[in-house]
């Protein structure tokens, strides 16, 4: 029993006793999936009568044994259940930690849905600690500290916590405590207790790999952790850790309660994804490919009613249900564990070595079938063969409302709830060994170990010092004409106003805190001010300082020297001779009239160069003549309804167009495509696949080897850059650019600006692993800093605004590039490249190093120190550069061609790589490249 006696039934939860399997019932009852298989052929009849005839003669022994629901439970035999049952009481003593609201309660009052989302226990448990009987007010006497902070209450606006501050906010409550009080220090935190209920607990990531990677955060080596999260031998499960339940609703669980005698007619049920589309598209990592395993064997197995939809009567359906399936997901746990055993559905644990909550005290092997991860394919043979007396004893155990009660946080708390069951926990640790006491002096832990990022204070003011060295060069060089009235770009909502400021006339105090003197002179500004608006006044010494230098877009510009400038404005033409491959128009033009939309995504340059080398003078319609021959297949043309190319036909579709033009014509044969070229502008080109880790495993496709790549990928040391590559910017439409260039004169008033993603909440939703962490520290570190005009807003002013900007953000996204590359140099702003080890496009004639800055991943919380510490005579030079209309004509695929741009640098690409060596021709019969070598998904045929 749930709650005090008497009052309203739906006041406090009652959980009736259930041990029943099922009757035969009605049909059509709600829930229930008719047992009917439609085929032709006789065999499947066959198979599905026999499976109908098990499932009748299963729910008919079980009729036949006359235990209804809600009469007969089993108490826990053993030590299992006197544990279950212990009351913690008088068995230790807490005290809780009195923390500013900064962590916990503020961040509660900011976003209320943290009480509602699967990890909430951290914040039921401190609010039942707070009224219970072993809180202590009295530290000398307490057994446990614990430290009450919300480090999942961090959302998304989907409502998904991002664990990327929880390292930072922990390190900085128990810093507060340490100073605070005297009973860290002489424990280390050995005597500390902290509800941890991340994906992964303390290591604070969603992401396995990156979980492990990190390890938990070291200031918590030494004390206890209470977490979701539990898996044998792993990183994260810290020895003597609690493994707890996920919060699961109590009152909305109660609310779609059946009555007690209702048959259990649903022999297998589960709701839930079976691949992750957004995360994991081909199911093979999602759930280690278990899921996809059910899903794949048994979605048309009478047996199973298994769906991804999840109906308004799934807690119903989960009552009417003899086995309730639980396999893992991206961690090993999941939510349907508490809502199989309070609903008394036969758990189906599928997720090697887990470790169960509560292990000490639920007997799970008891009440629960594990399932090995491999044997999913067996699924229905194994649950098939359990006795009927093994699934009754099961169910009677199940029933005992003591086992539902230690798997909720109910609100207020109820004895033997799962509150208790962690006090029992801590209770059972008692009392602490000697070694847990440090002898004065003594230290165990290293404050300073752990990922860079962890390290950084929590909270805090991202701007620098008014008194750094960075403002006193910047007093010493720059001088402000009082009669400039350039001011800080106000329209963007995030930049601040307080920056902003004209001089006044006639000798009056200017805002920026000089006296105008009539005649143009320029005084320093005061470091009284500079203390006052740092950050801003920066930025205006910058922007007035380039304004007064002349340097305005389409004014100076400067030539590109040496060898780079030379290679910037060759003209291929007379150089080189392409032969055009004429494909079946279902490889490219067919493609295209499907769907349009490939003509205006960053990928289209495949499409581009294909018309543009059609009608271009070094196309040769001889191939014995040609240097280079050119296979047009549009393999990023394959586009889901929100217009994003899948690339998982690309292989194929590229597998048969070689395969065609090998039987057609002899000149792949003669070097295995060495004096071929292709244009793969996917994420990671040719290894096609969106995701790096997959497109590692897989690698540029066998039959590209010998071929040169055009792909906008680049990254150094990396699979999917091939040696001798041709390294592209992605296509950005030249066209619509043109319509929003604004007036030369046009002073650049914005000092850092970026629009666009910081966490891909779709597919990374705590946002450590997309673009590396970069984007999201960028937004950490400087989203309150004026500075930085940042947002994920696209305003229709985008364009107009990096025209007005002096710096532009080019950070990595999934791949290490961004179209803002292409945009930034277009409109003269200066690039800011953060993606380490990036291979830049015509990175042998564009001189990437004088016109942009880059800036290393792990520098980026130190963003604004770089910027305002560059000289100015250095970012005049790099406009000066960025203006050279050959730089930005580079950059650009204008429909026709025009002299310089994009289509003619490939082209100088391909001619500096001639002639071919000898060695590109293979002797009569030599074979050096594999067909059959790739994924098997790779040699599928072509639709």
């Amino acid at each position: 029993m749930l709650g005090s006696g008497g009052g309203d039934r739906r006041a406090s939860i009652h959980w009736p006793d259930r041990e029943r399997v099922g009757e035969r019932g009605d049909t059509g009852a709600p829930g229930k999936k008719r047992l009917v298989v439609v085929g032709i052929k006789k065999m499947r009849w066959v198979l599905a009568a026999i499976a109908i005839l098990a499932a009748a003669c299963f729910f008919l022994g079980a009729e036949a044994q006359e235990v209804r629901q809600g009469h007969q439970t089993e108490r826990i035999s053993g030590s299992a259940g006197d544990v279950l049952e212990d009351d913690p009481v008088g068995r230790l003593k807490v005290y809780v930690y009195d923390l500013p609201s900064k962590y916990n309660k503020k961040l509660l009052k900011k976003d209320p849905r943290c009480l509602n989302h699967m990890f909430a226990a951290e914040i039921f448990m401190h609010r039942f600690l707070l009224s219970s009987a072993v809180r202590t007010f009295n530290p000398e006497e307490a057994d446990w500290f614990y430290t009450p902070v919300y480090t999942t209450c961090d959302l998304t606006p989907s409502g998904l916590p991002l664990p990327f501050k929880s390292p930072r906010m922990m390190r900085s409550a128990i810093e507060l405590i340490a100073t605070k009080w005297p009973y860290w220090n002489r424990s280390e935190g050995a005597d500390h207790f902290f509800v941890t209920p991340h994906d992964f607990g303390a290591c604070f990531h969603y992401q396995e790999e990156k979980a492990i990677g990190r390890g938990i955060l070291p200031l918590l080596q030494r004390a206890t952790l209470v977490q979701t999260f539990g898996q044998k031998n792993h990183v994260c499960l810290k020895d003597g850790s609690i493994t707890i339940p996920p919060f699961a609703p109590p009152q909305k669980m109660q609310a779609h309660l059946i009555p007690a005698d209702t048959p259990r007619s649903i022999f297998v049920y589960f709701r839930g994804l079976f691949y992750d589309t957004s995360n994991d598209p081909e199911g093979g990592y999602y759930a280690r490919g278990a899921r996809a395993s059910v899903w794949e064997n048994f979605k048309n197995n009478p047996l199973f009613d298994i769906s991804t939809d999840h109906p308004p009567t799934y807690y119903e359906d989960m009552q009417r249900a003899v086995f309730c399936l639980c396999p893992l997901g991206w961690a090993p746990w999941s939510p349907r564990l508490v809502e199989a055993v309070v609903f008394g559905c036969i758990p189906v644990i599928i997720a090697d070595d887990i470790v169960l909550p509560f292990a000490d005290a639920i007997p799970w092997e008891e009440i629960g079938v594990f399932v090995a991860e491999e044997d999913v394919p067996k699924l229905d043979s194994i649950l098939t063969s359990i006795p009927t007396d093994v699934i009754l004893r099961k169910q009677r155990l199940l029933a005992n409302p003591s086992m539902k009660q230690a798997m909720l946080f109910p609100q207020p708390a109820q004895a033997g709830d799962a509150f208790h069951q962690i006090l029992n926990g801590l209770a059972r640790k008692l009392p602490h060994g000697e070694n847990v006491f440090l002898k004065p002096g003594e230290r165990a832990l290293n404050w300073t170990a752990g990922p860079v990022g962890d390290l950084k204070p929590c909270g805090g003011d991202a701007n620098p010092s008014p008194t750094s060295p960075l403002f006193s060069s910047l007093r010493r060089q720059l001088i402000i004409d009082s009669e400039c009235h350039c001011l800080l770009h106000s329209s963007p909502p995030s930049h601040s106003a307080a920056a902003a400021a004209s001089a006044s006339s006639g000798g009056e105090e200017s805002l920026l805190g000089g006296r105008n003197r009539g005649g143009g002179g320029g005084e320093v500004m005061e470091l009284a001010l500079l203390r006052l608006f740092p950050a801003a006044a920066v930025a205006v010494l910058l922007i007035v300082a380039a304004a007064n230098s002349g340097v305005v877009i389409g004014q100076d510009t400067e030539r590109i020297e040496g060898s780079a400038g030379d290679v910037l404005e060759d003209d291929p033409v007379g150089r080189l001779k392409v032969y055009v491959y004429e494909l079946p128009t279902k490889y490219n033009k067919k493609m295209v009239a499907k769907d349009s939309r490939c003509l205006s995504h960053m990928f289209a340059a495949e499409i581009f160069m294909h018309r543009f080398l059609l009608s271009s003078a070094i196309r040769t319609l001889n191939p014995e003549e040609a240097d280079w021959f050119y296979t047009p297949v549009y393999t990023t043309c394959d586009l889901t309804p929100w217009g994003h190319p899948l690339p998982f036909k690309s292989p194929r579709i590229m597998r048969s167009a070689i395969q065609f033009i090998s039987s057609h014509w002899p000149y792949w044969n003669r070097t295995e495509g060495a004096d071929h070229f292709f244009v793969v502008p996917h994420d990671f080109g040719a290894c096609f696949h969106y995701q790096e880790e997959k497109a590692i495993e897989r690698g540029i496709l066998p039959l590209l080897r010998r071929a040169t790549l055009v792909q906008t990928f680049g990254q150094k040391d990396h699979v999917c850059l091939k040696e001798g590559s041709i390294t592209i910017p992605p296509y950005a439409p030249p066209q619509k650019m043109k319509t929003h260039l604004v007036p030369p004169e046009t002073p650049r008033s914005i000092f850092v600006y970026f629009r666009g993603l910081f966490y891909d909440t779709a597919n990374d939703p705590e946002g450590g692993y997309y673009a590396r962490g970069a984007r999201a520290s960028v937004w950490e570190n400087f989203k309150n800093n004026p500075l930085f005009d940042i947002s994920t807003d696209h305003p229709p002013t985008y364009y107009e605004d990096m025209q007005r900007s002096i710096f532009c953000l080019c950070p990595l996204g999934w791949a290490p590039w961004s179209p803002r590359l292409v945009e930034a140099v277009v409109f003269g702003c200066i690039p800011v490249i953060i993606a380490d080890d990036i291979v830049l496009p015509f990175a042998d004639a564009i001189p990437w190093d004088e016109i942009g800055v880059f800036v290393a991943e792990d520098d980026v919380p130190k963003l604004d120190t770089i910027l305002t510490s560059i000289p100015m005579e250095v970012i005049l030079r790099k406009q000066r550069l960025l203006a050279n209309p050959s730089m930005k004509q580079a950059m650009l695929f204008p429909q026709p061609a025009q002299p310089g741009d994009a289509f003619h640098q490939i082209l100088n690409g391909l001619g500096r790589k001639l002639p071919h060596d000898k060695s590109v021709y293979l002797n009569p019969g030599q074979k050096v490249l594999n067909w059959t070598q790739g994924p098997v998904g790779d040699l599928k045929p072509c639709e």
